[in-house]
């Protein structure tokens, strides 16, 4: 056997995977009884935790702008790719306001979401804060199938394209801190569910609620341990969850990782580049068969300081009586 043939082979072996993966991701959505999550998967959700809850506008001492792009399993047509853009800004005393802007694209399936956030900080004792979120915007779910190549014309599942429109959503979040650095919160990016009319089929959406515990914990004046859990839940769905930890090293560099429960582990970079300028990676492994055809996944993040707080002691949540 020679090279080419093996090269062939392996081509072949490629072309039926990535056909394999879009069939799938059609199938999520049209197949009868399907119940599927449209909200894109994310890695960097603590170092951003906006993605998930509008609780975190106004909670940082800075004002910021966050620009986040991810690339699911490299090299396969059709690849999971999503845009991330967000404003967390401080309003007030106790008061924060947020911005979301996102596209993403998995084969035919693009989502395209537009929001505003509210958050309202307090303080119940020294060392315990109360913070409570809400989030309105509006989003449009389509299946685009003008470009799938089919085995087989005619298929009914692949006849003709499909929107929801753009349709008006509702979101919420809540999260109890402590001053050595313990959260938890609970939130839903989202509340009402998506569909395509009388071209839903047996589609049915379901809106996650997203729970995640985290702490600070200080080794010495140069490393310090960020652990957290993250997990997701839903009716008639299984349990998803996340397990990860950080350390920042000098104040300045940060190393970690992660673990999804039967689906990939990662390793997370990050560096203070300049005062006003950050950078994150993480590279993302899947433990699934679609390790079999990548094993890559990508994403970047860059974080913008663009208005410090000068007085951030007066900016603190006053005690709530």
């Amino acid at each position: 056997m020679n090279n080419k043939h093996i090269n062939r082979k392996t081509a072949q072996i490629h072309k039926r995977s990535t056909s394999f993966l879009l069939t799938v991701l059609i199938a999520i959505f049209m197949s009868q009884g399907a119940k599927a999550q449209i909200e894109p998967m994310y890695n960097m959700y603590r170092f951003n935790p906006q993605v998930l809850t509008p609780v975190q506008a106004g909670s940082t001492d800075s004002s910021e702008i966050i620009v986040m792009h991810r690339q699911q399993w490299l090299g396969i047509e059709g690849l999971p790719k999503t845009y991330f853009l967000n404003g967390n800004f401080k309003w007030r005393k106790q008061r924060g306001l947020g911005f979301n802007a996102m596209f993403d694209q998995a084969g035919p399936v693009k989502i395209t979401m537009l929001s505003g956030d509210f958050a309202y900080h307090t303080r119940l004792s020294e060392d315990w804060n109360l913070s409570g979120g809400i989030r309105l915007g509006v989003a449009n779910v389509a299946l685009d199938f003008s470009g799938v190549r089919l085995v087989h014309d005619g298929d009914a599942l692949f006849a003709g394209d499909r929107s929801t429109g753009m349709k008006m959503n509702l979101g919420w979040g809540a999260r109890i801190s402590k001053s050595n650095g313990f959260f938890a919160s609970f939130s839903m990016p989202r509340i009402i569910k998506y569909d395509f009319g009388d071209k839903s089929g047996a589609y049915k959406d379901v809106a996650y609620l997203y729970a995640m515990l985290g702490n600070k914990i200080e080794i010495s004046e140069k490393v310090t341990l960020y652990p957290s859990v993250l997990a997701r839940m839903a009716g008639n769905v299984p349990l998803s969850w996340d397990a990860n930890v950080m350390a920042k090293l000098l104040g300045s560099f940060d190393v970690g990782l992660n673990y999804r429960h039967q689906e990939s582990w990662g390793i997370r970079l990050g560096v203070q580049a300049t005062k006003r300028t950050y950078i994150g990676y993480v590279y993302e492994m899947p433990t699934t068969m679609i390790s079999k055809v990548s094993n890559q996944t990508h994403e970047l993040a860059l974080r913008f300081f663009i208005l410090k707080d000068k007085n951030n002691k007066e900016e603190k949540p006053a005690k709530s009586k």
